[in-house]
């Protein structure tokens, strides 16, 4: 029997999407998955974005141990935000486990792996990889040798977030640059495996998550972004994009044999998104934002209500550069327009858009930055300006914005949103907790996505969705194959911090007492777990060894994020 696993990330794949092409027969691999092997949803972590989702995967580990909760991180002092890498991670994650053992690893992409780390093996970092770096593989060595081979490496998307819904060409160059990722990084897995033949080899696509993403509504005819004449153009050429994954994965499954455990996994679920709930925008409306008393911020609050706002101004820009500008932007890169719109915006947090520069932070309590859904108390001796005293009164004002997060109802349906409100110590555990957002709040289920991205968005706290039609949501996907797992069962529970340790029992390895994650016997048939004793081993929780990023690269992944819409 073979130990050697083969895991495939699918990023943001979601049974809603693929289950219907699986039993028209499009998805021939997927379904030969779940017909032969183990099937199930996967929950996500909390929230549900790709930088903690796959930094709590290869941990097996909540956020408040790891340290990850969003692509930036607010630091435990008033030393302002810290973007995430691999520096910032805490603790071993599981390939660093398997090396140790003596298990040959490839690492091909995975979210949170910049800087790369040594590994018995060979990796590749992901798409936060600072744009023009070349030391994004272990052995330094590789890229030149890669990029000889198969040309320049595709860690970055240049198709930028928010743009390829809004005009026919750049819908196809989305989908040709998610084809030409798909290709090489199989291609390269290929290549790597005939020369390590790795005992555990897992690679990481982006581009199931940014189709979704972008592409969403033109799936959907009951979406109100729905595009009849684009949804005619590209329904077929997004479902092909997908039937490409599912042939890549039975190539690669041909090359590793069938002696191989293989999974095929998900960080988080995808569905529509109908409406944004901007949070700052309600936490004003609820009394929790003041604006300063001075002139200049009080004139902007006054032509920020009568209209003057980021939405209307970003959506009236993408209109024209993309909607009737076509001639426009075949002349000038889409990088060029994206910044001279986000230099705008800038240039109006100083007048005249309404911004967080408004806000009096001595008589605030409550705001949202950049996170999915995430609030934070001002609290004194934390925040610059606190405004709540830590004890009762911070933990009355928490208690108090859920109980009204709970309540909040829809003005355009009067119907109640219904997202899910978590405080932080309900979810997170650990030494990191006091990095984590005060509350979370998670709509995403109903069709909304809360957070703020910019300040004061729109003048209304809910807006019909500005330009991402789909978003994530809580459950991934789960499919698993291979001689010692039980046939064609459906596995109920699934968590994705199940799955480092559930990984290093299968492969013979010990497993650390301090991840959070249960081993999945249920996947296995019960003569493997009679057989296979759990072991464990003890783990102090250390950052692991690898170079911190400088300013300098720490700016151009968050200028990268801009571009791709993730920040502001």
């Amino acid at each position: 029997m073979s130990d050697r696993v083969l895991v495939i990330c699918l990023d943001g794949a979601t049974f809603d999407l693929l289950g219907p092409w699986m039993e028209a027969g499009d998805l021939p691999t997927l379904k030969r998955f779940m017909e032969e092997g183990v099937s199930g949803e996967l929950e996500s972590v909390i929230p549900p974005i790709t930088a903690p989702a796959w930094a709590s995967f290869m941990t097996g580990k909540n956020p408040g141990k790891h340290g990850v909760y969003h692509f930036i991180n607010r630091r435990a002092s008033s030393a302002g935000p810290s973007f995430v890498s691999a520096a910032s991670r805490a603790g071993k994650v599981l390939w660093e486990w398997l090396s140790e053992d003596g298990k040959t690893v490839l690492v091909l992409n995975v979210p949170t792996t910049y800087p790369p780390q040594k590994v018995n093996g060979a990796l590749i970092s992901d798409f936060l990889t600072p744009p023009g770096k070349r030391d994004f593989t272990y052995p330094p060595s590789l890229v030149d040798e890669l990029e000889e081979k198969f040309g320049p490496y595709p860690l970055h998307f240049k198709t930028l977030m928010f743009s390829a819904n809004l005009s026919p060409s750049n819908a196809r160059r989305l989908l040709d640059e998610a084809h030409r990722e798909l290709r090489i990084k199989f291609d390269v897995a290929h290549y790597l495996w005939d020369r390590y033949e790795s005992d555990f080899t897992i690679v990481h696509i982006l581009g199931t998550d940014r189709l979704q993403h972008e592409f969403w509504n033109l799936l959907d005819s009951r979406h109100p972004l729905y595009d009849p004449s684009m949804s005619r153009r590209f329904r077929g050429a997004i479902r092909d994009y997908f039937v490409g994954v599912d042939a890549e994965i039975d190539r690669l499954c041909r090359k590793v044999g069938p002696e191989a455990t293989t999974f095929i996994i998900s960080d988080h679920g995808f569905g529509p998104a109908y409406k944004a709930i901007d949070l700052n925008v309600w936490l004003l409306e609820q009394g929790y934002i003041h604006i300063k008393s001075e002139a200049r911020s009080r004139l902007k609050f006054r032509l920020w209500k009568m209209g003057l706002t980021n939405e209307r101004f970003i959506r009236l820009s993408l209109r024209t550069f993309f909607k009737y500008g076509a001639g426009l932007v075949e002349r000038v890169p889409e990088e060029s327009i994206f910044k001279s719109v986000r230099f705008f915006l800038q240039r109006g947090r100083r007048y005249p858009l309404f911004s967080l520069d408004d806000v009096d932070w001595s008589r605030t309590k409550a705001y949202a930055l950049v996170g999915m859904g995430a609030i934070n108390i001002n609290l004194e001796g934390r925040e610059p300006a606190g405004s709540v005293k830590p004890g009762r009164e911070y933990e009355a004002l928490k208690q108090e914005i859920a109980e009204k997060l709970r309540a909040m109802t829809d003005p355009e349906t009067g119907q109640r949103v219904n997202g899910r409100v978590y405080l932080r110590e309900q979810v997170y555990e650990g030494p990191y907790v006091a990095q984590a957002p005060d509350i979370m709040f998670l709509p995403n289920e109903r069709g909304y996505v809360a957070g703020s991205m910019m300040g004061f968005t729109s003048n209304r706290s809910i807006v019909p969705v500005p330009a991402w039609p789909g978003n994530h949501r809580q459950n991934g996907i789960l499919l698993a194959r291979g001689r010692v797992l039980r046939k064609g069962q459906r596995l109920q529970g699934a968590r994705l911090i199940d799955l480092a340790p559930t990984l290093l029992y299968l492969m013979g390895s010990r497993v650390p007492r301090d991840m959070d994650g249960r081993i999945l016997t249920a996947m296995f048939e019960p003569d493997f777990v009679a057989r296979r004793r759990v072991t464990y081993r003890d783990e102090e929780a250390v950052t692991s060894p690898v170079p911190h990023r400088g300013s300098e690269d720490e700016q151009q992944v968050i200028e990268r994020l801009k571009d791709l819409g993730y920040l502001m």
